[in-house]
């Protein structure tokens, strides 16, 4: 196991435990107490995934999520002192992939780390053909996604819901569907959020968002991938 995993928080203790515990799993760890430091570690390392805090100091978790997803797609996993939906929401308007509630168990921590890596990660990315539809191209070996030819940058999550339409244009998916096959285990990834994620996508995918051809609403159902041609 090669994965590297950047821990970010401002407690030194919860850093150093969680760090042991990775770490004897046979994951490499990188720890950041704050969000430059954070946004550093992304620059200068190979990140296969980041949990980070949403209580920061100076720069909050969301702050510094914002500023991750200008540049990457690595999978986050947001630490949450509080259980209010608000904070779910706007993590996953912001691109975050799950969330944990402190004070948590390290053992649950560790297996939403793994089902997102098998999912999302260098292990999860077998070979499969290219899937295209109209001016969209998706290549599930390279984990790309463009639309005439420019690259867009979709996080994790988005990627497997529109890998997941693509591969059946015209099937009608419902929310729960569609949830079971992208979650990680959390909770949050219940049916009332997947309209969150596919208002992300539609906004990064369709030409005009606002009257969706790719991505369509099924009413009283879910959503589907137009059929082509």
């Amino acid at each position: 196991m090669d994965e590297t995993i950047l821990l970010v928080d401002d407690d030194a203790a919860l850093l150093e435990v969680t760090s042991i515990v990775l770490a004897s799993e046979g994951y490499r760890v990188v720890t950041a107490e704050d969000g430059t430091e954070a946004l550093r570690a992304l620059e200068g390392e190979d990140l296969d995934l980041v949990v980070l805090d949403i209580m920061l100091p100076r720069m909050s978790g969301f702050e510094v999520l914002k500023k991750m997803r200008e540049s990457s797609d690595v999978p986050v996993v947001l630490l949450t002192a509080k259980s209010q939906s608000v904070d779910k929401v706007v993590g996953l308007e912001l691109g975050a992939d799950d969330y944990i509630t402190k004070p948590f168990d390290t053992k649950e921590l560790l297996a939403r780390i793994k089902a997102i890596l098998r999912r999302f990660g260098r292990e999860g990315r077998g070979r499969e053909g290219m899937l295209r539809l109209g001016p969209l191209e998706l290549d599930p070996g390279a984990y790309t996604v463009s639309r005439d030819g420019r690259t867009l940058e979709l996080t994790p999550t988005e990627f497997k819901i529109l890998a997941l339409l693509m591969r059946r244009p015209g099937q009608a998916f419902t929310r729960a569907q569609i949830s079971e096959a992208v979650s990680t285990g959390s909770h949050y990834l219940a049916s009332r959020y997947i309209d969150v994620h596919i208002s992300r996508l539609r906004a990064k995918v369709e030409g005009d968002p606002s009257r969706p051809e790719i991505i369509q609403t099924v009413p009283s159902v879910g959503y589907r991938a137009a059929r082509p041609g």
